[in-house]
């Protein structure tokens, strides 16, 4: 039996909030995740290039992301990259792990645990199934954000709808700015 991996990627900015809803998804679906911290470094500087604190921050997210995993007996394959082209890296990535998708989470239109021009970078290559989730904006110390109706068939004592997965992708509002025409990147974008 094949496994399903379900990809989410990190450069920056780990949100506790977030690994639990990528957590849940996976389990959810039944799914292995794969967390991907990416430590980016300048071309021609792979030995040493990489600045401390973005390493000590790749370490924190996956030893976060394993604990949320372990509180919810979800499976994970770790993995850490250091890498000149983070994009591209995903891509690779993902095609040799053979993910189903990957979990992309934006915010106000600014991209989370991923920079927002890696995600519509990764939005124009179209290397692999996207799963783009938009979070509501943060109140006060903490956001809020609303689980969509179908993610609570998911929870212990619900009874599962098995087309969750698929068809319910979601349009969504995202502010970010494209170089290109909606025309040209073939992506539907609008602003809220």
């Amino acid at each position: 039996m094949k496994t399903t991996r379900v990809l989410l990627p990190f450069t920056h900015g780990i949100d506790m909030d977030v690994l639990e809803y990528a957590v849940l998804l996976a389990k959810g679906r039944n799914a292995t995740l794969v967390p991907l911290a990416l430590i980016h470094v300048p071309n021609g500087r792979l030995a040493g290039g990489a600045r401390l604190e973005h390493v000590q921050q790749s370490k924190d997210f996956l030893e976060a992301i394993q604990h949320k995993a372990d509180s919810y007996a979800v499976s994970l394959e770790r993995f850490e990259i250091f890498t000149s082209n983070v994009v591209e890296s995903i891509g690779i990535h993902a095609q040799k792990m053979e993910c189903e998708v990957i979990l992309l989470f934006v915010r106000d239109g600014e991209g989370v645990l991923l920079q927002t021009h890696e995600i519509k970078q990764l939005m124009e290559q179209g290397v692999c199934k996207l799963s783009i989730i938009g979070l509501l904006a943060q109140t006060g110390r903490r956001f809020r954000w609303t689980l969509p109706r179908w993610l609570f068939n998911w929870l212990p004592g619900k009874q599962r709808n098995a087309s969750t997965w698929h068809g319910q992708e979601t349009e969504m509002d995202m502010k970010l700015e494209t170089e290109h025409s909606e025309e040209q990147s073939g992506m539907r974008v609008t602003s809220s």
